[in-house]
């Protein structure tokens, strides 16, 4: 699986962290069936033009490195740093591989070689090289587009050496003084065109033909159709057989962009007391193909409805350490490092510690003896996955299983088990301290309390809230579930 990733001039916002949050799901879901995953995700740390059919010539790297005073190897050293750190606070697993465009140049080049020996492509006296989108017949198919269309619909200047308006750049002659530049042997110093860099990547480190290509909407037209047109005479067709794009996230009704100067960093979260996997949350509660609406509204909502998950699970009290019921194996992301090198091995990738999740099928054989119930909604989980990554269906499952009335131990485990994919940290609610420093021996109380209630034994519930009152811990019950907190008046007696 391919991915095109960040272009690091700038922070990255949650719109973008949504981009990247779809990938991360198709892994997890295939792991589910037990395949496994290479991943590829690509940083853009070359300078380029904005696409010049669209009428924009600025080149985001240079322009941050003249407004922050550094080089543009500073600004892309220091922003991948960030994106790294800030899809670790969403539980994103990170690629096996992240190749930045400064390390591939000599790629690049040679794939645009090839294609002007093959005839899709020309040097211009100006030594700039464009790709001759006429000479693909299959131009246009991804996204919809005709020739025709784009050429009548063409804004701003054009490129006067192009042959066809809608040719695009594979190659740009290095203007005087610009810092990032590359000798080629044929055309002189330069640089590379952005829709060139990810087909010569995807082609270096997956081969010719891989399986999935994901992105954001925004990268259909032009990026993904210059990709398909740059490798697909080469290599025998679309390079992969599957393209998945997320669609935008809004907020205040206009889509999340830095260039809009309405987007936030998942940071922002976690410097106003939130999770930030409560953004997670939210993101699974939308389809991937629909523009997810963000607010501090549907923040609000989704915080509280993963802190409400968390709690039923920690009702529940923690898995045995053995037997039938033990946790199901898991995959916990881990920060993949400031500028992660090589090739990662392991099912989660860079940050990892190699290892590989057991090839079983979770969806058709799980190892726990469910219940004739518990299977139905195991089932109805996976089929959710398998309904083009109906998160929503999913999610709602795992409320179902949390509030149903099987027993604690199936719940749990059909919860944790849910877990490989959801990524909300749900395997992690018992390496947190009790609430409110509880005493000794609440939480054991508390989970067979919460277990009464589902079996609705008030009798048992109400002779354990007793208990609970004895310890000082004061019981709550609420649609979600129960609360619990040391009792007030116990609060500032000393210990």
């Amino acid at each position: 699986m391919y991915s095109c990733g960040p272009t690091v001039y700038r922070h990255a916002h949650v719109g973008n962290l949504r981009t990247f949050l779809l990938p991360d799901l198709i892994r997890r879901t295939l792991l589910y069936h037990g395949s496994e995953v290479f991943h590829v995700q690509n940083i853009t740390d070359v300078g380029h033009l904005r696409d010049e059919r669209l009428g924009g010539g600025e080149d985001p790297m240079l322009i941050a490195a003249g407004l922050e005073g550094r080089t543009p190897a500073e600004i892309a050293d220091a922003y991948e740093a960030a994106f790294h750190a800030d899809a670790a606070l969403i539980n994103l697993l990170p690629a096996h591989v992240y190749p930045r465009a400064t390390e591939h140049i000599p790629e690049m080049i040679a794939l645009a070689e090839r294609l002007e020996d093959a005839g899709h492509a020309y040097a211009t006296p100006a030594r700039n090289v464009y790709y001759a989108v006429a000479s693909y017949p299959e131009y246009g198919r991804l996204s919809g587009n005709t020739l025709d269309a784009l050429r009548a619909g063409h804004r701003g200047a054009i490129e006067p050496d192009k042959r066809d308006p809608a040719d695009f750049a594979l190659w740009k002659a290095a203007g005087e003084g610009r810092l990032l530049k590359w000798p080629s042997p044929r055309w002189g110093d330069g640089f590379p065109g952005w829709h060139l860099e990810c087909s010569a990547m995807a082609l270096c480190h997956l081969g010719a033909r891989f399986d999935i290509h994901t992105g954001g909407a925004d990268n259909v037209f032009p990026h993904h159709e210059d990709e398909i047109a740059q490798s697909a005479p080469l290599v025998g067709g679309p390079p992969a057989h599957t393209w998945v794009h997320g669609a935008f996230l809004t907020t205040g009704g206009r889509k999340m962009a830095k260039s809009a100067g309405n987007f936030q960093r998942i940071t922002a979260l976690v410097d106003e007391g939130i999770d930030p996997l409560a953004f997670r949350y939210l993101a699974l509660a939308s389809r991937y193909a629909r523009k997810l609406s963000y607010s501090d509204a549907s923040l609000g909502a989704a915080a509280a409805g993963l802190e409400s998950l968390r709690e039923r699970l920690r009702q529940l009290g923690p898995p045995p350490a053995a037997g039938n019921w033990a946790a199901p194996e898991g995959l916990r992301a881990a920060a993949a490092g400031d500028r992660p090198p090589g090739v990662a091995g392991g099912d989660a990738g860079h940050g990892g510690d190699g290892r590989r999740l057991p090839r079983l099928d979770r969806a058709q054989d799980p190892a726990a003896p469910l219940s004739e119930r518990g299977r139905a909604l195991h089932r109805r989980f996976a089929d959710a996955l398998d309904d083009d990554l109906d998160l929503p269906t999913a999610l709602a499952t795992v409320r179902q299983i949390a509030r149903s009335r099987l027993p604690p131990d199936e719940r749990r485990w059909l919860m944790l088990d849910a877990e490989l994919v959801l990524g909300l940290g749900l395997d992690r609610v018992w390496d947190e301290q009790p609430p409110d420093d509880l005493p000794p021996g609440a939480a054991e109380l508390l989970a067979v309390r919460a277990s009464a209630r589902d079996g609705r034994d008030w009798a048992r519930a109400d002779t354990l809230r007793r208990e609970l009152s004895a310890l000082g811990v004061e019981v709550t019950d609420t649609p979600d579930g129960q609360r619990a907190r040391r009792a007030p008046d116990r609060l500032s007696r000393p210990r």
